[in-house]
Order: structure tokens, then sequence, then C-alpha cells
């Protein structure tokens, strides 16, 4: 049987570019998007042919909404296998300058909405028993860097989360782990000057930029029944650089 994964956070930079990877593995594909339908278009034209896939609007950081959200997945399929929790945003400035509210959307849209679908996955994983929740964090909860304090606190705090439900569903062969991505060559990276890339570049034992294929593996490899003894853990993709 397919199975349906929810790729969070599917218009971003690395959402996007996960999209067509996802459908040539085989995957139902859910899109959610917060306000940008447009850059989905030109995918969705992509995978249609050969992927049953929809995509749902929602604010992640509001229940209802997501509430909402996954009545329209079951609509659409039934339920949900996996679950990629990928929105994020980072808000940079230094810590005693950063504004409350900066802190708190930052906080909100990293970590409460990986809580909230969670939260919602849950049920239909557990009455299936069988499930897959993978979290994205990132290297910089592991290493900090200048001005990402709250990037860094929301990322850190999906690790104490995965441990934490892993324990709490592996009874009913769910497991729940992290990915945490290096500078990859998409997404966020893409605000950075070419001299801070360089400077980052430089810093990385490989040299090089994540790829995205190597993070579509990952979730292909931990959604799958072979890496079902595998809950809890942190599996980090930053080229060496922690």
């Amino acid at each position: 049987m397919t199975k349906t994964i929810l790729l969070t956070g599917a218009s971003g930079g690395v959402g996007l570019e996960l999209i067509k990877p996802l459908s040539d593995a085989g995957y139902d594909l859910a899109l959610h998007y917060h306000e940008k339908l447009g850059p989905l278009a030109e995918k969705l034209d992509e995978v249609k042919p050969k992927t049953n896939v929809a995509c749902f609007k929602a604010d992640l950081t509001v229940e209802n909404e997501v509430v909402t959200l996954f009545n329209g997945l079951k609509d659409f399929c039934g339920g949900i296998d996996i679950l990629v929790n990928n929105a994020g945003i980072s808000m940079s400035g230094m810590s005693w300058k950063m504004e409350l509210s900066d802190w708190m959307t930052t906080l909100n849209t990293n970590l409460t909405s990986a809580f909230l679908c969670t939260k919602n996955a849950l049920p239909y994983m557990r009455e299936n028993n069988w499930g897959r929740i993978i979290n994205v964090s990132s290297v910089v909860a592991q290493t900090g860097f200048i001005g990402t304090s709250a990037y860094a606190a929301s990322k850190a705090g999906l690790y104490g989360f995965t441990k934490s439900v892993a324990k709490e569903v592996a009874n009913k062969n769910i497991t729940v782990n992290t990915m945490s991505y290096g500078y990859m060559n998409a997404g966020m990276i893409d605000v950075l000057t070419e001299d801070l890339q360089a400077e980052i570049l430089s810093q990385i034992p490989q040299k090089q930029f994540g790829s995205i294929e190597s993070i579509a593996k990952t979730i292909t490899f931990l959604g799958s029944d072979e890496a079902s003894y595998i809950t809890g853990q942190n599996i980090p993709i930053n080229g060496g650089l922690a």
C-alpha cells in the first residue's frame, strides 16, 4: 500500500526541492503551505501525472487550523503515515536586541507547530499501529550561531520533544526522529551574503553544502519498515560540521 507523507512548509526552499524526489520514491503527497501557494504550482505540474498529491493551507501555530488541515487529510487519503515537520523560519537578531514578538513567532513556528501536527497525526498512527514522525532541526541547535538565539532554541527544543514522544508511542510501532540539517544547497542559505556563505563553507569539513537528495533519502529510509528500530534519535546531515 502506498504511504502518504505530510510535508509541512512545502512551499519553502527545501520543501519545494523535496517534492520531486519524494514523488519519485513512490509516496502520496500532502503538501502544506501557509501563504505562498504560487511556488508550489510548477512542482505540482511535475509530479501530478504519477503522484496522488494535494495542497493544504494552514497557519500551523493556530490549533483549529491544524485540526482543519487534518480533517482535510482524512478526506484526501484517510489519514497519514509519515509526518515531516519541515516548516520553519529564522528571525535573526542579537539576543539583547530581539523583540519578544520575534522570539515567540520563531518558537511557535518552529516548535509549537511540530507539537500541534504531531498531536493531530498520532491518533491516526496509533489506530493503524504504524507511523513515522520526522522533525527537522538544524546544526545551529548544536553549534550556535551569532544572531540566531531564537532559531537555535526552537530547533534544540525539537530534540527533547523527539526523545519524549518517541518513548510515548514506541509500543505502537511509531518512530519519532530528528534530522538536523547543516548548510544545504537550498533554503535559508539563499538569504546569506556570498561572503558569509564562503566563510561557512570554509568551516565544513567536506567543503561543500549538503544536497536535497541526501535529505530525501534520509526521509525515505526513516519512513521505511527497515528503520523500525531507530527512534528517539537525531540524524545529522551536516558534512561533518558538528
